[in-house]
């Protein structure tokens, strides 16, 4: 009864106060709801912003406390995003949204401590935090910057600019390179400078080439993380090589040419990051010569990952490492995304077109390729062919192709429509100056803001026929009824598919047949039913060309024609 005279409430209302207040505030969070503890969290930030209690080091302690205890959590929801960003989007997004807000909530709670921490700066205790505050402000820039890599996203200049600043206040006051670990993460925790917070931020956004997964992404950042402490910063270069960074710009790391100075240039020498890198490499290739099955394949994506961010860390570039030319253009296209919205657009119509067209139903399966010989190049419509001007008049509004190769496309979109394009996504492209579709797909991303997105597409077929096939199954005695030739008892489920007569790929061109199935339709060994006009085929899926999550290329072997009975 006499409950009032308790003293709890004023832990619960301010958990922030001193690390044992948010221990015990703590100990009543949900232990297994991750997402549940985030929001709880959250909602102390919020209201550390809108009570604007003053700011002392037992406070700041207290938030080092929930840094440290909450380590667990922030990697639980960076799994979460990564493990799932192909095959469940809503739990990805709700993973990395939540890693975002903790992130920026623990920016907002560094950055007042730095304020208050700089204005005090004749107070020792305030001024034996510095390192520490710096250090954690600049890690959580590094988890933006890595966050937002996942998505191919790029910093506007104000964060530049505001990262800038920070390290070289630290640097200013003789902080930068003092190495620290947050009060309770123990003894044996691995300590780390305002300088190497700093270097990992630009590190990080060197992985935002386009073509990399997230999943790639968040394994390549833990090795430069580890890789790049032993880099520094010099006022004055000692070796022609590596890269700079302008104190004053509203970008990350450039490489050098030689005629760069400036007083507030830093300069960084990356030989030793990238002496380690060849060395992962060489491990991981020595590794794949006896390792059989899975672990093969794991290696060989990760030396694949390695050769990718090879040419960003690099501390000198030699050579063009595009494949082929490409073409400037500024040409309107029409694009389709997805295996699924291809087919039907793609799906033949009955038009008078058709009815005229001598290949409409004629067996496209059949088509062999033909050894040595020159590839077939599309027809470039004339600019007086009122077909063209009919074809560019159907172009999607804000998609654009703004170079080409005989590989490959790179395509942008405008109004915010290419926001949903993804690593490897399977396209179609019809440019306006062309008659014919071509499939691609997207090797490299770049959103430049919300409302523009560029994407390097390397092209898979400029031929390309939809069709539709069945999975077979074992036929039944007692339900076999023959319509066509076909008995229908061995027709299973019906899905759409793309057939790429050879020669395919440009690039290496492959000379066998092959097909794009969706990917929980591929099994190898499978055999499907394709029925055209005249034949009836018995398809067997071989191996794999390349596999995503929504589609796989596949080779392909028919067991069986047959003539479709009148």
């Amino acid at each position: 009864m006499f409950g009032f005279l308790t003293s709890p409430t004023k832990e619960d209302a301010d958990p922030l106060q001193a690390p044992r207040a948010v221990s015990s505030w703590l100990r009543h969070l949900p232990p297994l709801d991750v997402i549940q503890r985030q929001h709880r969290v959250m909602g102390i930030f919020d209201e550390m912003r809108q009570s604007r209690r003053p700011i002392d080091p037992n406070r700041v302690a207290a938030i080092q406390f929930l840094d440290s205890a909450l380590g667990s959590d922030r990697r639980q929801m960076i799994k979460q995003y990564v493990e799932n960003v192909e095959r469940a989007v809503r739990v990805a997004d709700r993973g990395w949204q939540a890693a975002q807000e903790l992130s920026q909530g623990f920016v907002y709670a560094y950055q007042t401590s730095l304020e208050k921490a700089l204005s005090e700066a004749g107070n020792p205790r305030w001024k034996a935090l510095l390192p520490q505050i710096f250090a954690r402000l600049l890690h959580y820039h590094g988890t933006d910057a890595k966050l937002r890599v996942f998505r191919h996203e790029r910093w506007i200049p104000a964060k530049w600019t505001g990262l800038h600043q920070l390290y070289a206040r630290a640097s200013e006051l003789d902080v930068d390179r003092v190495a620290v670990a947050l009060p309770s993460s123990g003894t044996a925790a691995m300590q780390w400078s305002a300088e190497q917070e700093y270097t990992y931020v630009l590190l990080v956004q060197q992985l935002n080439t386009g073509n990399l997964s997230p999943p790639e992404i968040d394994w390549i950042s833990a090795q430069l993380r580890a890789w790049g402490r032993k880099l520094e910063f010099e006022t004055l270069p000692r070796t022609p090589e590596g890269f700079y960074v302008d104190l004053t710009s509203k970008r990350g790391l450039i490489r050098r040419t030689g005629g760069e100075s400036g007083p507030m240039l830093r300069y960084i020498d990356t030989t030793p990051l990238f002496d380690q890198l060849e060395r992962a490499i060489h491990a991981l290739r020595q590794t794949e010569i006896g390792e059989p099955g899975n672990g093969a394949v794991v290696t060989m994506q990760r030396i694949g990952v390695l050769e990718k961010i090879r040419p960003v860390v690099a501390p000198n570039l030699h050579g063009d490492l595009r494949r082929s030319p490409r073409t400037p253009v500024t040409v309107a296209a029409k694009v389709r995304v997805g295996l699924a919205r291809i087919c039907a657009e793609l799906a033949p119509r009955d038009t008078p077109e058709s009815a005229n067209d001598p290949d409409a139903g004629s067996e496209q399966i059949e088509v062999f390729a033909v050894a040595d010989s020159p590839r077939a190049k599309p027809r470039i419509a004339d600019e007086n062919d009122s077909l063209a001007v009919s074809i560019g008049s159907l172009a999607d509004p804000g998609w654009q192709v703004k170079d080409r190769s005989v590989a490959g496309l790179r395509i942008a979109a405008s109004g915010g429509i290419g926001q949903s394009l993804v690593l490897g996504a399977l396209v179609a492209v019809r440019q306006s100056d062309a008659s014919d579709w071509v499939l691609g797909a997207v090797r490299r991303l770049n959103k430049v803001s919300n409302d523009e997105v560029e994407a390097g597409v390397s092209i898979i077929a400029e031929r390309i026929v939809p069709i539709t096939v069945h999975a077979k199954r074992a036929a039944k005695d007692d339900l076999g009824i023959v319509v066509n030739g076909v008995d229908v008892s061995t027709m299973g489920a019906r899905f759409e598919a793309l057939y790429l007569p050879p020669p395919s790929r440009p690039e290496k061109p492959l000379a066998v047949k092959t097909l794009i199935v969706p990917t929980p339709e591929y099994a190898e060994g499978r055999q499907i039913i394709l029925s055209t006009e005249h034949s009836i085929y018995t398809i067997s899926l071989r191996h794999l060309v390349e596999q995503r999550a929504e589609w796989s290329w596949v080779a392909f072997q028919i067991v069986d024609k047959r003539p479709t009975e009148a």
